[in-house]
């Protein structure tokens, strides 16, 4: 067999032939390059989330912000006290303005409903510099909003 195919491929090494050969197996992979580099931004593109309307909420710098500090949430306590406890502080005093429609400390009235979540969000609470120790936790976060929504 070596016998047979041995001067077979040396006379196609120089050839025009095999230069033809080379060819379409050049063009064979190339084609086969595209063809998987186009499936996967077809994959890419049905993954991708739809875009947002500019009018809507979801396209807000602030709602962005809140997303990032509710993500920080499950962090550490440097974390929760650099990213997440400015975000509460200020929802926290919006919601509490909105419903004291008379004058009154919005600090004192944001104490008395948040009861002992209040250290989590007081902006007046020394900051913490820890990376490694947890923070307070996501389940504080859903407990501090559901306790400003309640009342």
């Amino acid at each position: 067999m070596s016998v047979l195919t041995l001067p077979l491929a040396a006379s196609m090494v120089g050839s025009v032939t095999g230069l033809v050969v080379m060819g379409f197996c050049a063009i064979a992979v190339i084609v086969i390059v595209l063809g998987a580099n186009l499936w996967l931004r077809w994959q890419r593109s049905r993954n991708r989330p739809e875009k947002v309307d500019e009018g809507a909420v979801e396209s807000s710098p602030a709602y962005r912000r809140y997303l990032v500090a509710a993500a920080w949430a499950g962090g550490s306590e440097r974390n929760w006290d650099h990213s997440v406890r400015p975000v509460l502080a200020e929802l926290v005093e919006l919601s509490v303005a909105e419903q004291r429609y008379a004058g009154g400390d919005l600090r004192e009235a944001a104490r008395e409903r948040l009861g002992e979540l209040w250290p989590l969000v007081d902006r007046e609470a020394p900051r913490s510099h820890d990376r490694s120790a947890p923070g307070a936790g996501r389940e504080a976060l859903v407990q501090i909003l559901d306790r400003v929504e309640r009342q």
